[in-house]
């Protein structure tokens, strides 16, 4: 291992096991002192890489012990375990999606069928409140404002993370069901995850890259979100998914790996109250280590293994410049300003860097 990489996973294996606690995962250890369904489920599939299975099942326990009766798990649990449903005025829909990912990474990892088929219920009513958001039946899931991890975007309508998400989580739904037994229903779901792939090439497919949502208009900004994440899971073939790294590079997003976006999005996507606490670049053009980790892996899952080592070594020297995991960037530095602050014990990111290590 290069001395870079293994003095950062030294330093995000300490940020990362600081967030342990006996409930599960927590965002962070300073102002993100509290329970979140996409940091903790992300930050599972680190934690099983490690074999610190403890951490990933009691996270996943944690939120499907509150999930609501028509099967919407907690946005947000605070440190004194009380749960949150909504953000702002919605619902966000990763969450749900995430927690079967989380589950079927589990049982592949610590191969425990018993806590698949003693929360097999609940993850059925997960994955059954988010078919529910397909509104239009066309099999791809419409989303409200605030909904997805770009919580300070005005987006709504078809986004493209929180499908690729979807798709993942009917396959890994389908791969649960077959485990437990219902070969049935493992059918329906792998046939389902087949039909939202072949709509999201159909419908976000920009000729080289996927576009960002679907509203009332096609919105074709370039999400790395998004992107990487089809390039991950399959959806994306080989030819799209070098296309989608041409893209990265070409507009330099893996400086910092990576940045969010491109373009920036205009200052009238980010609500006004964001804006007067210096919010303007949290989810806009900032980059985030999570998503250049797992772009890390999809690049070594293509053969494209220097390039993957290549972008863990960039995110390595940054961690061991600032001494722990940060939260987001901008312009090579953690955001820093008066009301806003990059969180430095971050466990999304933490968690996903010792993964993309374990596996490149």
């Amino acid at each position: 291992m290069h001395p870079d990489v293994q003095d950062a996973f030294d330093i995000a294996r300490r940020d990362f096991r600081s967030c342990i606690t006996e409930h599960g995962i927590l965002a962070g250890r300073h102002h993100l002192n509290f329970y979140k369904a996409r940091n903790a489920m992300f930050a599972s599939l680190g934690a099983n890489s490690m074999g610190e299975f403890t951490a990933s099942w009691k996270s996943i326990e944690l939120f499907l012990s509150m999930q609501r009766d028509d099967g919407l798990i907690p946005h947000r649990i605070t440190s004194k375990l009380k749960p949150h449903y909504h953000h702002l005025v919605t619902e966000p829909l990763d969450g749900n999606a995430l927690v079967i990912i989380a589950l079927r990474d589990y049982l592949d990892k610590a191969n425990d069928l018993q806590f698949i088929e003693k929360n097999f219920k609940s993850a059925k009513k997960a994955i059954e409140w988010l078919r529910g958001h397909d509104t239009d039946r066309d099999l791809l899931l419409e989303e409200p404002f605030f909904a997805g991890w770009q919580e300070t975007i005005l987006k709504s309508g078809k986004v493209l993370y929180s499908n690729c998400l979807y798709f993942k989580a009917l396959k890994d739904f389908a791969v649960l069901a077959n485990a437990v037994g219902e070969e049935k229903v493992s059918e329906e779901y792998e046939r389902l995850a087949r039909r939202v792939s072949e709509q999201i090439n159909s419908k976000f497919w920009q000729g080289n890259y996927y576009c960002d949502w679907i509203g009332a208009i096609k919105h074709d900004s370039f999400s790395t979100d998004g992107n990487v994440l089809a390039a991950l899971f399959g959806i994306a073939d080989r030819e799209q998914s070098q296309m989608i790294q041409n893209k990265i590079r070409q507009h330099q997003l893996n400086k910092v790996p990576l940045q969010a976006n491109y373009p920036m999005y205009p200052f009238w996507r980010i609500p006004p109250g964001l804006l007067a606490v210096d919010a303007y670049n949290y989810h806009n053009g900032s980059s985030w280590f999570w998503i250049g980790c797992l772009n890390s892996i999809a690049l070594s899952n293509m053969g494209l293994r220097k390039e993957a080592k290549q972008e863990l070594k960039t995110i390595a020297r940054l961690i061991k410049e600032n001494g722990s995991v940060h939260e987001v960037f901008l312009h090579g530095k953690p955001i820093k300003s008066v009301f806003l602050k990059s969180e430095p014990f971050y466990s999304w990111n933490s968690a996903l860097f010792l993964k993309a290590v374990n596996e490149v």
